[in-house]
């Protein structure tokens, strides 16, 4: 078992290559223009204009019989994001080769991108049916490597979830769902199906370290150590369960057992990345940057950690205040996870620190450019940098334009759903609440039925004291979404803190909290509806376990009202002032103090 998945990337290339050398080409139909779109995309291609060569080789599919070039034209499409355009070339690859399984794994992976997940699985379902029938574990496998590193882990934890409930039994569709879970947040999932695939495989170390992970995570730190130290002392000679044991280590917040390990590692193994790694995030937990850099300067050659190691970089010249160091170091992150966020860091920089809001703007423009797969990312950002700047119409018009130019383009669509969110947002922050309004109704005019407008509408009702319409809101959202733990425990908490609905007000906050264990927020919530309920004993356990995730001012003042009400008053007292030393002007904190008269 555990060595089909590290050998996963090789299957998927023999595995989905079987139907493309006996697909049948079509005859040419115009031999000519298609040298000529081959020809222009290869111009474009030594030009670096990304795009335009995408285009081309679509188009030069579109008017061939050749699936190679289809297969080509998709394939860049999902290297540069452009997942529009990816769609439009994997429906010609198709066409052209029926048989072929390859079409709807990257099928799968552009639904998945326009956020159409239904459509998403049903490709990944076909692909899973036409690798192996009678080995559906071969063809989640294949999912997973398609989907594990995507940008929305929540929605692809809900891809795999549907697929398992497809293909049920399956010790990599488990697996899968495990790891996704992780990512996700859904610390509860995930532990569930790493435990049921240690119980299918128990030889499986891959999986026995995905469990002991998910331990760790649910908070039985003792028991995923103990089981991360049997596997390393079973397996001595093996370096990537040492690592994953000392990555544990660190994770538990047991540093000086981890260091030993890795400079273990790193005198048997010189210049081993994934050593040199942890230890530059031990070094940056411990905030010894000095050593950090270093490590991190090391990596900066490996391709697999070259992004990474520039935006931790760029982070620790930031925190020594080297703008100039940060902002070079940034440039250099134009891949991966920290890609965005590290040009959204230099557009800051470059506006707070040198003034120069131009320049500033002119980054992110021109890395949208350059990088068409962040492009609505950054005209998100440059939105939020002209709000920043006060000019709000500008902003608007920005992403106005865009969607104008790609109408069909989800990305963009939602970057101008957010924009509306942050302009409502900023108009309450400068209690502006006219005009927060006014653009919320500008927004649902452009997006009616969209939550996240939805939302915001229940959230500003609540801002003007029109605390029954919100509820009406949450009440509808709730009944369009009713799997949706956030809308849930938000209806929940309005009820119970604001309403005398407070048995009703716990019916939502269980739901919520059934599909989302580990939220601080919805166990507050849990916490304080059993306060109101007057079960103060209970109210205090959930309380103080949200406070531990989560040390948020409101949920300490949860927590000092518990505490009053069960007669502990020099424990209420300590944490108030513990609070306040932290948040002196935070009103929850205030209300408690003046209510209790401390």
């Amino acid at each position: 078992m555990g060595t089909f998945m590290k050998y996963l990337p090789i299957l998927f290339l023999s595995a989905l290559a079987g139907c493309a050398a006996s697909s049948t080409r079509a005859p040419e139909s115009n031999r000519v223009e298609v040298d000529s779109y081959t020809l222009m995309a290869e111009i474009a291609l030594e030009n670096e204009q990304l795009e335009e060569a995408t285009e081309y080789y679509l188009r030069a599919a579109e008017v061939s019989g050749d699936p190679a070039l289809a297969e080509r034209a998709t394939r860049m499409a999902h290297r540069l994001g452009l997942t529009e355009l990816g769609l439009q070339a994997v429906e010609r690859w198709r066409t052209l080769s029926p048989d072929d399984e390859r079409p709807h794994w990257f099928a799968g992976v552009f639904e998945m991108r326009s956020r159409r997940l239904d459509r998403a699985i049903a490709e990944f379902t076909s692909l899973v049916e036409q690798v192996d029938p009678d080995n559906p574990g071969a063809g989640l496998a294949l999912v997973l490597e398609g989907i594990s590193n995507e940008p929305d882990p929540a929605a692809a934890t809900r891809i795999m979830t549907a697929l398992n409930d497809r293909f049920p039994g399956t010790a990599e569709g488990q697996y899968g769902l495990a790891r996704l879970a992780l990512r996700s947040g859904d610390f509860e999932l995930a532990l569930t199906n790493a435990e049921a695939v240690v119980e299918l495989e128990p030889d499986w170390a891959d999986a026995e370290l995905l469990y002991a992970r998910a331990l760790l995570v649910a908070g039985r730190t003792d028991e995923s150590l103990a089981l991360a130290a049997k596997l390393d002392s079973e397996n001595d000679d093996n370096l990537e369960i040492r690592l994953q044991h000392a990555e544990l280590l660190l994770s538990a917040g047991r540093g000086d057992e981890a260091r030993t390990i890795l400079n273990d590692i790193l005198a048997e193994n010189p210049g081993m990345p994934e050593a040199i790694r942890a230890l530059a995030f031990l070094e940056l937990t411990n905030e010894d940057y000095d050593d950090a850099e270093q490590h991190f300067g090391e990596l900066r050659t490996d391709a697999n950690y070259r992004d990474e190691a520039f935006y931790y970089l760029g982070r620790i010249a930031e925190t020594k205040q080297d703008y100039l160091q940060a902002t070079r170091a940034y440039a250099r992150v134009t891949d991966g996870t920290h890609a965005v966020e590290a040009q959204v860091r230099t557009a800051l920089i470059t506006y707070s620190q040198m003034h120069d809001a131009d320049g500033a703007l002119r980054h992110l423009r021109e890395f949208g450019n350059a990088n068409p797969r962040f492009a609505s990312d950054m005209l998100l950002a440059q939105g939020q940098l002209l709000l920043q700047m006060g000019q709000r119409d500008e902003a608007v018009q920005l992403l106005d334009d865009a969607v104008e130019a790609n109408p069909s383009d989800e990305s963009l669509r939602n970057a101008q759903v957010q924009l509306y969110v942050e302009l409502t947002q900023d108009a309450v922050n400068r209690n502006a609440l006219d005009e927060a309004e006014t653009w919320l109704d500008a927004g649902l005019d452009r997006y009616p039925g969209n939550t996240s407008l939805r939302y915001s509408r229940a959230l500003l009702l609540q801002d003007q004291g029109r605390l029954r319409q919100a509820v009406g809101v949450l009440e509808k959202l709730v009944d369009d979404n009713p799997d949706d733990p956030a809308l849930l425990n938000a209806l929940g908490y309005l009820l119970t803190d604001r309403f005398d609905r407070h048995v009703e007000a716990r019916g939502y906050i269980q739901r919520a909290l059934a599909m989302d264990p580990d939220s601080p927020a919805i166990i507050d919530s849990m916490g304080w509806v059993l306060f109101k309920l007057g079960d103060y004993e209970s109210a205090l356990s959930y309380l103080e376990r949200a406070y531990r995730l989560f040390d948020d001012p409101e949920v300490a003042a949860h927590l000092v009202d518990a505490h009053w009400a069960l007669g502990q008053q020099q424990e209420a007292i300590d944490l108030l002032h513990a609070a306040l030393a932290e948040q002196p002007d935070d009103p929850h904190l205030q209300e408690v103090r003046q209510r209790l008269g401390l």
